[in-house]
């Protein structure tokens, strides 16, 4: 009997499904489970590549032909809003 040990994770892809963002275009995603001791690490790497994260899943665009979806963060020590998001703030 053999005991089969994962030292690095497993990816899987979705089917294609309706993109949310472009009428008339597919999307799929390619993801992994964050789990096990060096979750935090994993994510930090794929972070780096582009990947985003909801809860314990690490996700990012996998679409054939397209590469419009950027994941982009923002450093919130040096974040300035503009005059227009200050007056909608002010406004709500």
């Amino acid at each position: 009997m053999t005991i089969e040990r994962r030292n690095f994770p497993q990816f899987f892809i979705t089917a294609a499904a309706p993109c949310p963002y472009l009428p008339g275009r597919f999307e799929r995603k390619v993801f992994t489970h964050l789990i096990g001791n060096d979750a935090r690490r994993l994510n930090s790497q794929l972070s780096l590549g582009g990947f985003r994260r909801s809860q314990n899943i690490a996700y990012r665009p996998a679409c054939d032909g397209c590469a419009a979806c950027v994941s982009v963060r923002v450093c919130a020590s040096r974040f300035e809003q503009t005059r227009s998001q200050l007056r909608t703030l002010k406004r709500n």
